[in-house]
């Protein structure tokens, strides 16, 4: 079954477009990655699929359905990056909690043999964070989540080389 249909998509900011008659089919199951140089369009792609702008033309579908403001699409899906709007004043176990009871899928297990590994505290507030360690939460959500599409944008940003290297050999 196809999960992200787009044919001929495009989106403009003006003069400027940053995806052009792009055209594809990502199947369930798979993981598919995006490579390319800073402005090709790959964030932009991404926010489209997510639901989170229009496309400017094109057919998009995500689940059978147009993403853009779609209930279906975001209760069945994570948009990971290191600008996730996570509330500053909330402490990470209270954050964690928001997201098991939000994510139908939530896998404690997993979330919380990651914010033990990477030395988490359950008290520790978000906005005391470094960028590094936003990015690993961040991830962690993501990955805890277990949506049945999980969308990661540069998602090891402001990580340093260990933490990196930890996620890709064992997640």
């Amino acid at each position: 079954m196809a999960v992200i249909q787009c044919k001929n998509l495009e989106k403009t900011y003006g003069k400027f477009h940053a995806l052009k008659q792009l055209s594809f089919t990502i199947e369930e199951n798979t993981i598919t990655g995006l490579i390319g140089r800073n402005g090709a369009g790959k964030t932009t792609l991404l926010k489209i699929i997510a639901g989170f702008i229009h496309k400017t033309s094109g057919e998009i579908q995500v689940f059978s359905e147009d993403p853009f403001n779609s209930l279906n699409v975001s209760s069945n899906l994570i948009f990971a990056d290191d600008n996730m709007p996570l509330p500053n004043f909330l402490s990470l176990g209270d954050l964690l909690g928001s997201a098991s009871s939000f994510y139908k899928n939530w896998d404690w297990n997993l979330a919380l043999g990651l914010f033990e590994y990477f030395d988490f505290k359950q008290g520790q507030l978000y906005r005391s964070l470094s960028k590094g360690k936003k990015s690993t939460f961040n991830m962690i959500i993501g990955l805890a989540a277990r949506c049945p599409l999980t969308i990661f944008d540069e998602p090891t940003t402001g990580m340093d080389s260990a933490v990196r290297k930890d996620f890709y050999r064992d997640y």
